[in-house]
């Protein structure tokens, strides 16, 4: 089916500052990305690829060729819209990341859009009622939403086969979903099988997405269950999470206070621009006080600067970012962690041995010193 214009969508055409919009999925058995003209109402570029795993490595050359074919560059963006879950804990955190880095590095907003909503979307301008149903996992349980009137009637709930026929009521309802065939087949009677539309796609949603009201801040995961992968502190009143474009300024004033080389502002927003790039901060009453910069490539990760305020050191901050880092990568399957440190900063070298890094190598004359000789760099590593 043909995506229609916004008029369907019942919102009015956007203002001229929401004109392109880059929208991708990561969040279930399939990754895929679109590129979408508001002005002219047209999907300039879409794709998409049926995968069950590898999306942190397909999604990034992905959006580079859809913005490529599009003749988009990614400074002309003024959206990106990404699918928030719920869905696979590594699916739905591989595309947060890279949306939150490049929002970070582009200054362009960002918004979240649920999974069900995003595969109810292309539906929702003619449909006024749809049910989805997603599978969750292994688990036997369903992801669950009704539609009516083209808006989500409630919230989405993660349930029993038997409990979604219940919520469904005895109307004949659209049905789509990975759960759909499992769900047709106990109540045939009550449901009318809409195929085509069982996952979310990003030229299917990028209209709807765009059409979204503008975000205050930047999306968050949507989790139904608790992840596989439990947090091994409890943070008490230090608060970590992803970084935002707001929070570039403190980052390069806190790195400055650590390195004698201080990173710039634009410097940040393009390391986080980087491919499989992302950043966490602590905050301590609501002030970043310490980040985390890091990539993923393949299967394997870096820290690349870690840093915190010196007089709110000793309060464990670096430790908490790296274990939620390490959370992080858990989920995404990552198999090694790595990172550099000086060979003269024994505190450092001693919090990663701490936290289970061994030395696995050594780079001579590393680091550069201010009228001294070069520090060699001792390579780290660690099964997150």
């Amino acid at each position: 089916m043909q995506a229609t214009g916004l008029a369907g969508l019942g919102v009015s055409r956007l203002s001229p500052w929401h004109m392109l919009t880059l929208a991708f999925d990561t969040t279930m058995a399939a990754c895929s990305a679109a590129v979408y003209d508001s002005a002219a109402d047209v999907v300039l570029a879409s794709t998409q690829l049926a995968m069950d795993r590898g999306h942190a490595e397909a999604v990034a050359p992905m959006v580079q060729a859809v913005l490529q074919k599009a003749g988009v560059v990614p400074e002309q963006l003024d959206r990106i819209a990404v699918t928030t879950g719920p869905g696979t804990f590594t699916g739905l955190r591989i595309g947060l990341s890279l949306a939150h880095g490049m929002g970070v590095a582009l200054g362009c907003e960002v918004a979240g859009i649920d999974t069900l909503t995003a595969t109810a979307a292309p539906l929702l301008p003619e449909m006024e009622n749809v049910f989805v149903v997603h599978q969750a996992g292994g688990t036997g349980k369903f992801y669950m939403a009704r539609f009516e009137n083209g808006s989500l009637a409630s919230g989405i709930e993660f349930t029993e086969l038997d409990t979604c026929v219940a919520l469904a009521g005895p109307t004949r309802l659209p049905l789509i979903g990975t759960g759909a065939d499992r769900l047709m087949a106990a109540a045939p009677n009550i449901f009318t099988r809409i195929d085509g539309h069982d996952l979310p796609t990003a030229a299917a949603f990028v209209r709807y997405a765009a059409a979204l009201p503008k975000p205050t801040g930047y999306p968050q995961p949507v989790y139904l269950r608790e992840p596989d992968a439990k947090p091994s502190v409890a943070f008490h009143a230090v608060t970590v999470r992803l970084a935002t474009a707001a929070d570039v300024a403190v980052m390069s004033k806190l790195h400055h206070m650590c390195f004698a080389a201080g990173w710039s502002e634009e410097s940040i927003r393009t390391t986080l621009s980087l491919a499989g790039a992302g950043a966490l901060v602590a905050e301590l009453g609501g002030t970043v006080r310490a980040f985390l910069q890091y990539r993923i490539a393949a299967d394997e990760a870096e820290i690349i600067t870690l840093c915190t305020e010196p007089r709110w050191r000793r309060r464990a901050l670096a430790e908490k970012l790296v274990l939620r880092l390490r959370e992080l990568l858990r989920v995404q399957n990552i198999n090694k962690l790595h990172l550099e440190v000086a060979a003269d900063n024994r505190a450092a070298e001693a919090l990663y041995r701490k936290l289970g890094f061994a030395v696995t190598g050594r780079r001579k004359d590393y680091y550069a010193r201010k009228d001294t000789t070069p520090v060699d760099a001792a390579v780290m590593s660690i099964t997150p």
